[in-house]
């Protein structure tokens, strides 16, 4: 299927370059959908959301994006123009952008390429060069395209695609292209369309998450810089938030996502952030992992895992080279038990080590140097980060 794909979209010319010069790594920042669904969006909500980002210092560790997803439309003027909530925002899109871009962070805005958005709200096809022009107007720097109520035939949705990306282009504004069209088929080809691009549905809960992370383990040769897999946001562990999960779980999430080189979207609620999530996601050393310049995206490098089917009871290990030579690895608990797992000679030969000096990434300690590591992680979707040096 996915060499299908390659060559579908090569006869269509799909694979002309992007060109945009951004998401040289992957995008970080906020998103208001895992946070506020389509209730709360309006203009106080959001420079509130920018207030807080920079108060937490999220913006300091390098959450720069601060994206609004559905629900902010309400139709089209005459000439096409799309028309904000006039109740929501009462002074205009410009004014929130301006408020947001004030604080030192970026604006992001939310599309779909068919007739109406997810949430019943004017889409962009036919619109595409107005709604660019918008946009850049706007002073946008990231635009998100849903796949709702359009046609999910991979050709047609390449041209689709295509057509937003070169009215992006044409508008000389940098905007990062995000495409959320929800299948691995949009990995061979995703670098030629936008920056990043969802290879699985939303993973709004845990078996959701599961299900892009084994879709995601066959896809890394598609991941570099400019362009990343997106096996979609971040949940966080905070019950204020619309969806949420365990906190260890959301701590797997965020550290798996680094080394997949994911984006590192936060979707836990922003205004009363809970203590735990703000902790999560101000770890440097995760972040530093999926922030890495060479850009590459992680493989496993062992595991007991033999379905691929709902959640499994197993074990995998990831691991992640980066530029400084050393490895990142990341050991996940599917089970609903703890598990005891090994690092062993093999486990280690597979990054090309024999031993390994190796440093805890959320105890933020040194553990010394291993030929064999023993590890001992939590149930029901727990993990352990590590960074290992050639000893």
């Amino acid at each position: 299927m996915l060499l299908v794909v390659v060559a579908a979209a090569l006869l269509l010319g799909c694979a002309s370059a992007l060109n945009n010069g951004v998401g040289r790594t992957p995008a970080m920042g906020y998103n208001t959908w895992n946070d506020f669904r389509c209730s709360g969006i309006t203009a106080a909500n959001i420079m509130a959301a920018a207030d807080k980002m920079v108060e937490y210092g999220l913006l300091q560790v390098g959450f720069n994006h601060l994206n609004i997803d559905d629900c902010w439309s309400v139709g089209r003027e005459p000439n096409g123009t799309l028309i904000p909530d006039p109740t929501g925002f009462p002074d205009g899109i410009g004014a929130v952008a301006d408020y947001v871009h004030s604080k030192g962070l970026k604006y992001g805005m939310y599309t779909d390429r068919g007739v109406n958005t997810c949430a019943g709200r004017p889409g962009s096809q036919g619109y595409e060069v107005i709604d660019a022009n918008t946009f850049a107007g706007w002073g946008v720097d990231y635009l998100k395209e849903d796949s709702c109520n359009a046609t999910q035939v991979p050709e047609e949705a390449f041209y689709q695609y295509g057509v937003m990306r070169d009215a992006l282009n044409q508008t000389g504004r940098h905007i990062y292209f995000s495409l959320c069209g929800w299948e691995d088929w949009y990995a061979p080809v995703g670098f030629s369309l936008g920056n990043s691009w969802r290879i699985n549905g939303d993973a709004y809960e845990w078996p959701y998450m599961v299900a892009a992370i084994f879709v995601n383990q066959n896809l890394s040769t598609f991941a570099h810089p400019g362009g990343w897999n997106d096996p979609d946001m971040l949940v966080g562990s905070n019950p204020q938030a619309a969806v949420f999960v365990t906190p260890d779980q959301s701590r797997t999430q965020f550290s798996l996502w680094s080394v997949m080189a994911a984006p590192l979207l936060i979707g836990s609620n922003m205004l009363n952030m809970s203590g735990y999530d703000l902790e999560t996601y101000t770890n440097t050393e995760i972040i530093a992992v999926d922030q890495d310049p060479l850009g590459i995206q992680s493989t496993v490098i062992w595991e007991n895992c033999q379905n691929f089917t709902g959640i499994p009871a197993c074990q995998q290990i990831w691991a992640k080279l980066l530029s400084d030579g050393s490895y990142a690895l990341c050991a996940v608990n599917y089970d609903v038990v703890e598990a005891y797992i090994n690092c062993d000679e093999t486990c280690f030969g597979a990054i090309g080590m024999t031993a390994a000096s190796v440093r805890d990434q959320w105890a933020h300690e040194e553990l010394g140097v291993f030929t064999n590591l023993n590890i001992t992680i939590g149930a029901n979707g727990a993990s352990r980060s590590f960074r290992v040096y050639s000893a």
